[in-house]
């Protein structure tokens, strides 16, 4: 193992000999630029002039030929020597900390992009050629993290750096890109690839690591064959969440969406399509549809051509939340089937808007209560129009998934909003009513069971006082420091009163009292203490920061109503389990069903 160490260490500072070397000036000068690399510190005088000199070399008579051997014909000849002979001394962590003192890492990527693009054809194929071989491959990974390439008939390396790898760079195919991943680095021991490598390149080149992988990804996300795809999986994964900040382009993400949805990646195959979407939004239409997709769809008008890349967009943002939601991520995965509705119902497609929508409550349902998912439950039931047995799957869907979790309360507010769209369809000519007024009883009768599943009535419209009652039915909860448990959340109520007016619980006197967030809106686990409504009145009013947090007060650091009764209600409650079969009306029931619920 020291052995294999000593090699690639004496591999990555010392380049391959050209056996005919142009001229003594030539050799001696290279020969002092690598004895400098080694034996002096960045920023060195002498380090300075010893790059000088091999850039001077290359530019006269003898050296010159060489370069326009492997190169395309470059305007300006001294310009490019000095990038190529920055850009190999870069293959060095010395030669690289020294240049970057007066070059930047962009720069230097920019370099590599133009050094890439200018070789000529039968070089960049001899490049290539090499990585199929056992010994010799020209491959090499340098002490900077990059991957560089020997060019044929020189001592020079050319480090890709991240821009190497791209369209305008070495533009590689599936077939070249999945010969570098297995070719062997020089100075590595026999049965070593590229991609065995790759984690630790990651770490400081991760978007020269994500375009190789994209490359390799085939037009259904799996791999060629050779190509271990746990590895590949490690090093893509590696390089994505490192790049989290960055949207990219089409033709870098989305092959990598398609491997993470192959490999069974949900969450970064969402994140994917996420930034697929986002790409999308940020092109204009007609750049974003080529102008064989617009001629084959019969796009007449620029209005068309917006509306098709807005559906494009739409199908994005529905593919993301379809993975979201596939990684147990309901609140990512809703966001997602938002953004898709309102794209689809600004084009004017209103089944798949409605679908979206619906699909948005459902998730909200798992991770909210009520009031942050109604919107969008009843946009889903507006665009449903007359559709009242989709209204009905819709809620009743909602409601079991709030059940499952607990909140009887959410569940029953959403049976309330069927029945009160309900009540205006009814008035609507065609409808059959006996079937109406059958999902009418069917929904009253499970709101009703579902207050009744937390001690409540479903008719006693004071909210208020309902949580009163919630309090008071839990008081003795409240005497421990955990205070009252609920899922991903816990109230307290520190001597049963209000911690800033001091005002003590009453269950008798009309005081409303709300939920006070006491941490960060993205705590992972939320606490909240009971306060009165009067008390976050006061608050506001005088300007007063959080009481915990010591920031603006905003409403969102309250819940309040529905939402707050049925947090502390669903701290406790034993839930029913989703799909229990509701008793048929009673009597009772059916004198109710013309009672309008007013908590909406």
């Amino acid at each position: 193992m020291i052995a294999d160490a000593i090699q690639a260490l004496r591999s990555a500072l010392q380049p391959c000999r050209n056996r005919e070397s142009s001229s003594a000036y030539l050799t001696q000068a290279t020969d002092t630029l690598q004895d400098r690399l080694q034996s002096c510190s960045p920023g060195s005088a002498e380090l300075t002039r010893a790059i000088e000199r091999v850039e001077a070399a290359f530019s006269g008579n003898d050296g010159w030929p060489l370069i326009k051997h492997c190169f395309e014909r470059d305007v300006d000849r001294s310009a490019f020597v000095k990038r190529l002979v920055r850009n190999h001394v870069s293959t060095t962590q010395v030669g690289l900390e020294h240049v970057r003192r007066k070059t930047s890492d962009a720069q230097l990527d920019t370099a590599a992009t133009q050094l890439c693009s200018a070789l000529r054809p039968h070089i960049r194929e001899e490049i290539v050629n090499r990585w199929s071989r056992a010994e010799d491959t020209g491959v090499h990974v340098t002490e900077g993290g990059a991957i560089a390439v020997g060019i044929p008939g020189t001592d020079l390396r050319l480090s890709l750096m991240d821009a190497g790898f791209s369209r305008e760079g070495l533009n590689l195919s599936q077939a070249e890109v999945t010969q570098l991943l297995l070719a062997r680095p020089a100075g590595t021991p026999p049965g070593t690839t590229l991609l065995d490598s790759m984690p630790t390149l990651t770490q400081g080149h991760a978007l020269a690591s994500f375009r190789m992988i994209g490359a390799a990804v085939r037009v259904d996300g799996s791999l060629p064959p050779g190509l271990d795809p746990e590895a590949v999986r490690g090093v893509a994964a590696a390089a994505h969440d490192a790049l989290s900040h960055v949207t990219g382009t089409l033709a870098e993400r989305e092959p990598l969406a398609r491997f993470f949805h192959w490999v069974g990646d949900d969450l970064r195959a969402g994140q994917s399509r996420q930034a697929i979407a986002t790409i999308r939004a940020q092109t204009s239409p007609q750049e974003d549809l080529r102008t064989d997709e617009i001629a084959r769809a019969l796009l007449a008008s620029g209005q068309d051509v917006r509306r098709a890349n807005g559906l494009r967009i739409g199908v994005e943002r529905h593919r993301a939340a379809f993975h979201y939601d596939r990684a147990a991520q309901p609140r990512l995965a809703a966001e997602q089937y938002l953004a898709a509705a309102k794209i689809f119902a600004v084009a004017g497609d209103r089944m798949m808007a409605a679908g979206n929508y619906a699909n948005a409550a459902e998730k909200l349902s798992a991770c909210e209560t009520f009031t942050p998912m109604v919107t969008a439950l009843a946009h889903a039931i507006e665009l449903y129009g007359d559709d009242f047995r989709a209204v009905s799957k819709l809620g009743s869907r909602c409601a079991e998934v709030f059940a499952a979790r607990g909140f009887h309360i959410s569940a029953a507010m959403v049976h309330e909003l069927v029945v009160t769209r309900f009540d205006v369809l009814e008035r609507g000519a065609g409808v059959n009513v006996a079937a109406l007024d059958a999902l009418i009883a069917e929904h009253v009768a499970k709101a009703e069971a579902a207050f009744a599943a937390v001690g409540l009535s479903a008719y006693d419209e004071n909210v208020p006082s309902l949580i009163r009652a919630a309090i008071d039915a839990r008081l003795d909860r409240f005497t421990t420091a955990e205070g009252l448990q609920g899922d991903g959340y816990r109230i307290l109520f520190e001597d049963h009163s209000d911690m800033v007016s001091a005002e003590e619980f009453d269950k008798n006197a009309s005081t409303e009292w709300i939920l006070l967030r006491r941490g960060a809106s993205t705590a992972s686990h939320q606490v909240y203490e009971l306060m009165t409504s009067a008390t976050r009145h006061a608050l506001f009013s005088s300007g007063s920061p959080h009481p915990y947090l010591r920031q603006p007060l905003t409403a969102s650091d309250f819940i309040d109503g529905i939402d707050a009764l049925d947090m502390l209600t669903a701290a406790t409650a034993g839930t029913v389990a989703a799909g229990s079969v509701v008793p048929e009306t009673t009597p009772q029931m059916e004198t109710n069903l013309t009672t309008e619920w007013t908590r909406l």
